[in-house]
């Protein structure tokens, strides 16, 4: 899984049959300190409602058509990240 932060919605006016009716949404992983890091910008299918600067847990997996495609999917919102005993 990535911790990523949610920088904007993807519209697209064709999608596969799979997709329809789904939420994309423009992602940026996070490093360990929370900042996003450089040349890591994805998009993932929103499966938990997420919105912009929302912080998100997101999967990357083998979907659709597993031979060629992989998916990323939003699977958490993120509250509260602890790390060594501190927000």
């Amino acid at each position: 899984m990535i911790l990523a932060k949610v920088i904007g919605h993807v519209v697209a006016t064709q999608k596969c049959q799979e997709l329809s009716g789904s939420n994309l949404l423009m992602v940026t992983a996070l490093g360990d300190d929370l900042n996003p890091l450089k040349d890591r910008t994805y998009v993932a299918v929103d499966s938990v409602g997420a919105g912009i600067n929302d912080i998100v847990l997101v999967e990357e997996y083998l979907a659709l058509n597993k031979d060629k495609y992989k998916a990323m999917s939003v699977v958490a919102i993120v509250e509260k990240v602890y790390r060594d005993g501190r927000e």
